[in-house]
């Protein structure tokens, strides 16, 4: 009876599953006609890979993957999201990765940034030249007095690109990878200081002030200073990396109440 009831239960899954695929099934082909539809009509292809890039944030699967990055390829003109779609099916499935294969695939984006772009990687730099394109709107005479702001000039450019290509890619590596939570309070924040949402994002939000002044600074961020830095054998960035280390661990004894700091592989 036992056997009986668990082949009928299992039975009752696969058949939602279907459902669920077929209804899956009939809005991509409502929605692929209306992107075509829209793509023939402005005689504009961004429809159709708009379509194929909610596509694969709602069904992360490899043919998804590669349909995207095939997408954006005639899109461009360019065989570059073609290869990289290829590269993201076959290497983003973990969940996590150990710290030798991550730094080799630091150092492969490294050199593609220097052979693309012909300068290092680097994030923060996009968020300064956010504030001179603001800036630049609302108080022209500002950015004109100020010599900070003729270093970043207030242009679209690469690194904005970076900013939302680092969003995009981080959520759609997450979603096929399956690891994608929605988590407001972390665990070990709960434990440390409590349940309140609210404390929990005011703390985020200064330390992204932080850092982001901080990064300014210095002339550089995680990216653009440390890895692309030590890459480089600069100083600075060796530095750089040291004093991210010492403020890290003395802010994890000061801040958290654990006095244990465990590290181990995560399969």
């Amino acid at each position: 009876m036992q056997l009986k009831k668990k082949l009928e239960e299992e039975v009752i899954v696969v058949t939602k599953r279907y459902s669920v695929s077929k209804k899956f099934i009939a809005t991509a082909l409502i929605l692929l006609v209306c992107a075509i539809g829209l793509s023939i009509y402005l005689r504009q292809g961004w429809p159709l890979v708009v379509f194929f890039s909610i596509l694969v944030a709602s069904k992360p699967r490899w043919w998804s993957v590669l349909i995207l990055g095939l997408a954006y390829t005639m899109y461009l003109h360019s065989g570059w999201p073609l290869l990289g779609s290829v590269f993201f099916a076959i290497l983003g499935r973990p969940k996590k990765w150990w710290p030798i294969p991550a730094g080799i695939a630091f150092g492969l984006v490294e050199v593609l940034s220097f052979y693309l772009s012909e300068r290092p990687l680097g994030i923060t730099r996009g968020c300064t030249v956010m504030g001179a394109i603001a800036t630049k709107i609302i108080d022209p005479l500002h950015l004109e007095k100020v010599s900070y702001w003729g270093i970043y000039e207030p242009y679209i450019d690469w690194t904005m690109a970076v900013i939302l290509g680092t969003t995009i890619g981080s959520f759609l590596s997450a979603r096929y990878s399956g690891s994608f939570k929605i988590i407001t309070v972390p665990e070990l924040w709960r434990q440390s200081r409590g349940k309140s949402v609210f404390n929990r994002w005011l703390w985020v939000f200064l330390a992204g002030i932080i850092m982001g002044f901080a990064a300014r600074i210095s002339g550089g961020c995680i990216s653009g200073l440390l890895i692309s830095g030590a890459i480089q054998l600069a100083p600075s960035g060796f530095i750089f990396m040291m004093s991210v280390w010492i403020g890290g661990v003395l802010t994890t004894f000061l801040f958290y109440r654990s006095r244990t700091i465990v590290v181990r592989r995560e399969d």
